[in-house]
């Protein structure tokens, strides 16, 4: 393809907040070990990488994504489909990560409970002498580096979510929520350009 094509391209990239794309099948898209129709076909992690590498963080609001294909893959149809299935997976992985998250945040809650439980416990057996001093001291060895480990690792799991996690966490909504458009090309062999036939 020529050089103008890919200019073209990356201008509009820069004034549309797009990500540009191209593709030679349906399969550069899904999976290629899926036989399934398109509207349940698995997307495939290629062609997610692809995506990852072309989003900018620094970009605010929605943005759109243009597939530029093969004339021959030119059906409103499939289109159709296709957007609802990417739509669809994304959704799917944002909600993922979402409850994947969720998930985390109450186990730290569980880890620091625990941890403020034992040594709250520790805490009031010294000083009410629950306990005989030597039972209190066997119970510290346990309790107090249990205790610890619970508060650290509670709140580490509750504050620190990884930057990466994150970052996936939003494009896979954005992508949820992007704007999906086919562009199609068609390569003139003798002279060499390429044509973009909207």
């Amino acid at each position: 393809m020529s050089n103008d094509f890919w200019k073209k391209i990356e201008q509009r990239d820069e004034i549309l907040r797009e990500i540009a794309i191209v593709i030679d099948t349906w399969d550069d898209i899904f999976s290629d070990f899926d036989p399934r129709p398109l509207s349940e076909r698995t997307v495939s992690g290629d062609f997610i990488d692809e995506l990852k590498k072309r989003y900018i963080e620094k970009r605010s609001g929605d943005f759109c994504i243009t597939l530029y294909a093969p004339l021959v893959l030119k059906n409103k149809e499939s289109e159709k489909i296709v957007t609802i299935r990417l739509k669809q997976h994304f959704r799917q992985r944002f909600l993922q990560m979402k409850k994947g998250m969720m998930v985390i945040r109450i186990q730290g809650m569980v880890f620091a409970l625990v941890g403020i439980c034992a040594l709250g416990f520790l805490t009031l057996a010294t000083y009410f002498k629950w306990f005989h001093d030597l039972i209190i001291q066997i119970l510290g060895i346990f309790l107090m580096p249990l205790g610890w480990f619970g508060v650290w690792e509670g709140f580490s799991k509750i504050i620190d979510t990884s930057p990466v996690v994150l970052q996936d966490k939003q494009l896979f909504e954005k992508l949820s929520n992007a704007t999906y458009l086919f562009k199609y090309i068609e390569e003139v062999k003798v002279t060499g350009k390429v044509e973009d036939l909207g």
